[in-house]
Parts: C-alpha cells; structure tokens; sequence
C-alpha cells in the first residue's frame, strides 16, 4: 500500500511539472516569423486600400495602428484571419501618405510590437464629376451625429436617350464611404449601377446590381460570393443560380443567414389598362410585371419561401408611371409595370415583412408565418376587398406618394422617405411638379387600433422645398435617434416649371443629390449635409440610398 502510494505520488509530480512546462510554453508571448509588409491591393476596385502579410509564431490577434497625421485608428483582426494570406488595412483618405504600425498578442496577453514603422502612399480620387461624384460639404457637427461612417451608393447620370448615354449611365456602379467631416475613407467600383447594399453578418458587404446579380465582396473588393436570377434577359452567369425570374430594388439578410430579395414574375392579363390618364382608353392584353419576394438560402440558392403580390392584390388597381417603359428597358420587351416594389425590411419584432410599392402608394406589412397582409399604410382609395386592412389616419395626416424605403422603429414608429409625387392616382389628375415637395416623414402606427399618426417631417412645403423624382432613402440611427435621408434623384431649381412628370421631359435636364442627417426636433436641425451637385451641364448625380455603419472593415 505505502509503495502504491509513493508511485502514485510520484506519478502526480511529473504531470504536475509537465503542466508547469507546457503552462510555461503556452505563455510565452508570440513572436513574428516573418516580419510585416505592406502592399498596395492587387484589386484595383478598391484603391484606398493596402495588404498586410506576416507570419507569427502561434495564432495571434494583429492590432493595426494607421495615421495619416490628422487621424489615427487602429484595426484590429483575431486569430480566425490568417496574415500571411494578407489583412485589410482600410479606413485611408486619398492622396496622403500613411504610417502604419503592428502588433501581435495571444490571447488577453501584452501586444508585442514589430519595430518597424510601414508606409502606404494612397492614390488621388477620380476625376471629380465624371468618374467620382462631386461632394460638398455643406453641415458637419460630428458631436450631435450618430457614430460611425456613412456608406452610400452614387449614381452617374448623363443627359440624353441614346443607346450610348443608358451604357454609360448603367455601366457606373459604386459604394463610397464617408466620415464625419464628409472626407472620402473607402470606395468601390464596379462595372454595373447598384441599388439596394448592406453590410453583412460577416463583416462583409451584399448589394443588388441592375443586371439581376448580388454580389458580396470583402473590404479588398475580392468577390466572395455571387447569386443571379436565373429569368433574367442576360443568361447564365458566374455564381449560385437562384430560380426566379429577377432581382431588383432591395435585400435584407435574415437572422438565418438567409436572404431576401424582391423578384418578380410576368402574368398576361385580358382586358388590362392602356392608360393611366384615360380611364376609357381602349383595353387589350397586357404583359404585366408583379413583385415577388424570395427567401432563398445563401449556401445553395434553394428558394424556401415566395410571397406574390398577384396572388394578394388587385393588379387593376393601377398607379401613375405603371404604362413607362421601366421593365422594357431591363429586357423584358412590352412589359408594363403593375406595382413596382422598391423596398422590404424584415421586422424581427414579429416576423413580419414590411415591403413598399411605389405605384401603389402603400407600404404593406406581411405576416411571414401566414403570408397573409396585417395593414396597408397608404392612399386609401380603390383597395376593394382589402379596405379592412387600411390604417385609418388618426388626426391631420398627409398621405406619401411615390415613395420609399419604410422602416419600422424599435419606438413602434414608422419612417417613410416621401417623393411626393404626382399627390394622386389614376385616374385623379396629378399635381403640377412644382406643387409637390419631398419629406423624410414619421408616423406612429397602431396595428391594433389599425390607425396612424403624423409625428414629424424634415421639411415642409415652401421656397426651399426640393422634389425628388426617383429613389431616395430614410435611416432612423439607434444610439442618437437622429434620421439619416438620402435624397434620391432631385430636380435642378432651374428645371422647375420646364419639367413635367413624364420620363422624355425629365431626360432634358440634369438631376443632383444630397445626404442629410437631421435632429427630429420642431423645427428639424441639420447636423450633417453632403452635396452632390458638380458644374458640368451635362452629367448629373443621384442617389440610390445610404447607410450610417459602424465602420470601414469587417
């Protein structure tokens, strides 16, 4: 017994002191096998950036300090990212020169410093106006804005209906990104107009382009995975085929990791409309494009949910723009335009879907579970055997038109961006141009009363009112509640009273954008405003949307 004992005690010391050894081992800082290097990015589609490669002893969290004199950040990449394959260092201006710093740890230990200090030399922007928008900056109040960067996707537009001037508008695609001062601190090019973008999950970025493609790409500009409509007019393509017919306007990444994106599907349909100004023109057959929204699975493309608005809505219910050639334009050739969805927003609250319909007038809100509709927020004539599911304006209200992106607040408000145009639908006459303004707007909606309630707009109707014809963006910002609104499309003040609503008068002249940031106070206050305007006479600026992140990387 005493000898099992004594081996037993003997056993326990060397494991005890193999611990302490490999205890000892573990906690030895780590050190740089290969000491750092900076690179410019092999992907010209993002210049503002630089690749850092080194090889460590053990997996390591690298800390990267940049400075360009005036600012300073660091990054920061934990052990799941492999240096020697190369980190993004990102978050640089143009057209300075930037020193760089880097550090390794393990674990929660002491940062181990490389003794050298790197360099990186950023190239100047584009030229200004042509091949980058032309930002003013008109308010910056860093201390009352939300935090973080603002990223945002302009659009070129060139005066003219020639096959020459669609190439060269369609071809642009870009996202940028801004800080506080409205300085350039990261974008992107591509060769296709993008609309609707978000960050993902996984650090990385998913936008919509108007060939009916999404695409994710890194902070490098590296694509990471692609998804194409398999109906669209272009074919096959790279990437993850997804079966349905397009895609177009607007994603929402799911808690899931799914995705959902609006699509949409062509119906012919007797006896349809030919006019949206003439109530008695004469009827035919039409080829009619409703939307649809697609779940779809990000690993395999594999549809797992659809909601079809023909299957939930009255496709005679018309609205102004549904006879443009909107569709026509995209490759599908003597298609009219029924609904003309432009935005969803999954609500997590209660698994719900809120999707907007810009022809409709109307933001719907979805049950996901049933697919059934649980209120309609909109104009509220002509909705048949849906008027049950209206919300009811609850004092003085002003119904939107035309308008965009509805996002539900966690206030239990909702934020519409209000075009305002036409302020009818057929086969009311619509308001002269100059009798419209646009808004960002808030309404406090109550789905069991089934009422809403106008809180407050950024502007009102006056001399500095502006007009947005086409797309546009409304942002409600956690930390300040403050209101991001980007402006879409707007009309020149010199166009107004030469323009009117049809698309051939609007081609005559330029359009310019701007970015807002307001306080929701009475009066609104304007804590950060980016102008995209430019002096050239024939090329103008647009906006799609934009979004204050938390920051430029992953």
């Amino acid at each position: 017994m005493e000898s099992f004992t004594s081996k037993g005690t003997m056993l326990k010391s060397v494991v005890l002191l193999a611990a302490v050894i490999v205890s000892g081992a573990c906690s030895q800082p780590p050190s740089f096998l290969v000491e750092p290097v900076l690179k410019s990015n092999p992907n010209p589609a993002v210049p503002l950036a630089a690749v850092l490669e080194f090889e460590a002893s053990a997996p390591v969290t690298a800390l990267i300090d940049v400075t360009d004199g005036d600012h300073e950040w660091q990054l920061e990449y934990g052990p799941e990212h492999d240096p020697s394959a190369g980190l993004p260092v990102v978050g640089m201006r143009p057209d300075r020169r930037h020193e760089v710093r880097v550090s390794i740890r393990s674990g929660d230990g002491a940062p181990v410093p490389s003794p050298d200090v790197l360099e990186f030399q950023t190239p100047p922007l584009p030229e200004w106006g042509v091949d980058f928008p032309p930002i003013e900056v008109a308010v910056s109040k860093p201390g009352e804005m939300e935090p973080g960067v603002t990223l945002f996707n302009p659009r070129r537009r060139r005066v003219g209906r020639s096959q020459a001037v669609a190439e060269f508008n369609a071809a642009f695609g870009m996202l940028a990104a801004l800080d506080s001062a409205g300085e350039v601190v990261w974008y992107y090019s591509v060769d296709s107009r993008i609309s609707d973008f978000e960050k993902s999950g996984n650090g990385n970025l998913i936008f919509v382009t108007a060939d009916f493609r999404l695409i994710e790409i890194d902070w490098l500009g590296n694509t990471v995975n692609q998804w194409y409509a398999t109906g669209r007019p272009q074919g096959p393509t790279d990437g993850i085929a997804v079966d349905t017919l397009t895609f177009h306007h607007e994603i929402d990444e799911l808690p899931s990791g799914n995705i959902l994106v609006l699509s949409s599907e062509v119906r012919e349909i007797d006896d349809y409309y030919t006019s949206e100004y003439d109530e008695n023109a004469p009827r035919k057959r039409q080829k009619v494009m409703g939307d649809v929204i697609v779940e779809f699975e990000r690993d395999t493309g594999n549809v797992v949910w659809e909601w079809k608005a023909f299957d939930h809505m009255d496709p005679f219910r018309i609205g102004y723009e549904t006879f443009s050639n909107y569709w026509i334009r995209r490759g599908f050739a003597d298609t009219v335009d029924w609904s003309h969805a432009n935005n969803l927003l999954y609500d997590p609250a209660d698994d719900s879907v809120v999707v907007n319909f810009r022809y409709q007038a109307a933001a719907i809100k979805i049950d996901r579970q049933s697919k059934e509709i649980v209120w309609i927020f909109g104009e509220p004539t002509g909705w048949g055997e849906l008027s049950d599911k209206l919300l009811k304006a609850d004092g003085e209200l002003q119904w939107p038109y035309h308008q965009h992106s509805p996002q539900p607040t966690p206030n239990g408000t909702l934020m519409i961006f209000d075009n305002g145009n036409y302020q009818a639908r057929p086969f009311r006459k619509p308001s002269a141009v100059t009798d419209t303004f646009t808004r960002a707007v808030e309404y406090a909606v109550d789905g069991e009363a089934m009422t809403a309630r106008q809180l407050w707009q950024s502007e009102v109707m006056g001399p500095d009112r502006v007009i947005s014809i086409a797309m546009g963006d409304v942002d409600w910002l956690p930390a300040t509640e403050n209101v991001l609104v980007a402006y879409g499309a707007l009309l020149h003040p010199d166009s107004l009273g030469k323009v009117g609503w049809e698309s051939s008068s609007r081609q005559q002249f330029t359009q310019w954008t701007r970015l807002r940031e307001y306080k929701r106070a009475d009066p609104p206050e304007v804590v950060y405003e980016i102008v995209m305007k430019g002096d050239r006479p024939d090329t103008g600026w647009t906006l799609f949307g934009a979004e204050r992140i938390d920051g430029v990387g992953p």
